[in-house]
């Protein structure tokens, strides 16, 4: 398994809260004074929904089989490069589990699948 592929599937392994304190920790090294997991998650927020939502166009890419596979969707969103994320250094894998495991349909406020379907159907 290379290196990338077992970073993913350590954090994965993890429980979300873990992964959050984590990702605080990263903030906390970089920036100083500590603003908790929230704080640290928040800051990534504006560009994740642009490179994911907009620019990757997540709902209606979901629907691609390949992105079944929580490796498979993980490490794509790893391959994601968010600005705020990568002066405190803090680890895309890491990034892109939190978004996986928050829920990405719901991040993206996608519609359920096939309700677009349904509405153009009418």
């Amino acid at each position: 398994m290379p290196d990338t592929a077992r970073e993913i599937q350590a954090y994965l392994d993890r429980p979300l809260d873990e992964l959050m304190q984590e990702l605080a920790f990263y903030h906390e090294q970089a920036t100083g004074p500590r603003r908790g997991p929230a704080g640290a998650w928040e800051k990534l927020v504006p560009t994740l929904r642009q490179k994911v939502r907009v620019e990757g166009n997540w709902c209606e890419r979901r629907q691609d089989a390949r992105f079944d596979d929580p490796m498979n969707l993980v490490a794509l969103l790893a391959s994601i490069r968010v600005p705020a994320a990568t002066q405190p250094q803090v680890p895309s894998a890491l990034v892109a589990v939190i978004l996986f495991k928050r829920g990405l349909d719901r991040f993206c406020d996608c519609p359920p699948i096939g309700a677009r379907q349904e509405t153009e159907d009418k």
